[in-house]
């Protein structure tokens, strides 16, 4: 639905945009008694990513010395639905309402990415043969970019979805004592390849490095 917007160049789609196309899709398949359970969680999430890039795009009128004149609540309310959003964004806080398996989940997410990707304007994924550790050619796999993953780890944060553990890093202050973080998107993504997976080469590490696509 939204492909061809992203091609040329439109960025995303609003929420109303999307819920319209979801639900229209989904009463073609479960009658029109469907509605989407928990959809309210799906609106708060929403709506408080909506709200963070209205205040970071006022903090970047602050810098540049442009005024933003109070209007009113309404109308504001309205502005903020009206801006345009990523799809893999907007796909990562549907998930929430899904009443399926974390596998499930997660493949929905990586055909988000999928359908997300440069490589699928011509209707083709993007593919990579793989190798064993003997050498040995494997089927290719269809794969994402890292940098799609790091998105996406990054829209899982803001929609609530990963464990705080997960989500933790080092910083340089280790004296007195060692200090942590929140990770970004990035690097949550570099030290999953490159230390949950084992050494590279490994099951869950593409062979591709840090930086290439992911499988």
């Amino acid at each position: 639905e939204f492909r061809g917007r992203e091609e040329s160049g439109g960025g995303g789609v609003t929420y109303p945009e999307f819920l319209t196309v979801v639900t229209r899709v989904m009463r073609g398949i479960k009658g029109e008694g469907f509605t989407v359970q928990f959809g309210h969680l799906v609106d708060r999430v929403v709506i408080a990513e909506l709200e963070r890039m209205q205040h970071k795009e006022e903090e970047e009128k602050d810098d540049s010395g442009a005024m933003s004149g109070g209007g009113d609540e309404d109308e504001e309310k309205a502005t903020l639905l009206r801006k345009e959003m990523p799809l893999p964004f907007l796909f990562a806080a549907l998930s929430l309402a899904l009443n399926s398996t974390v596998n499930d989940r997660v493949r929905v997410l990586y055909e988000a990415m999928r359908m997300s990707s440069p490589s699928s304007s011509d209707g083709e994924m993007g593919t990579a043969d793989s190798t064993t550790a003997d050498g040995e050619e494997t089927t290719s796999t269809t794969v994402v970019s890292g940098e799609q993953v790091a998105a996406m780890i990054h829209h899982l944060q803001n929609t609530c979805q990963l464990v705080p553990a997960a989500q933790v890093v080092e910083t340089n202050s280790k004296v007195p004592y060692q200090t942590f973080r929140v990770g970004t998107g990035p690097e949550l993504t570099k030290r999953a390849r490159e230390g949950y997976g084992g050494k590279k080469g490994n099951p869950g590490v593409t062979r591709e490095g840090v930086e290439g696509p992911c499988s």
